[in-house]
């Protein structure tokens, strides 16, 4: 049925596959590190008390 498949023909197929692959790692990786960050966003503000929350001293 494919006699065209041939072991041969079958390694550079995966090689490619395995390239183009990497190569698109390689774009989306630099896209990631390139990108602008977001603004920093303050930290809530946290509830002060005397006491810890599960009732133990400290």
């Amino acid at each position: 049925m494919f006699r065209s498949l041939t072991p041969e023909f079958f390694d550079t197929l995966v090689i490619v596959i395995i390239i183009l692959g990497l190569a698109f790692a390689v774009v989306r990786l630099y896209s990631d590190f390139t990108r602008p960050l977001p603004e920093e966003r303050p930290a809530p503000p946290r509830p002060e008390s005397s006491t810890n929350q599960d009732g133990g001293t400290s």
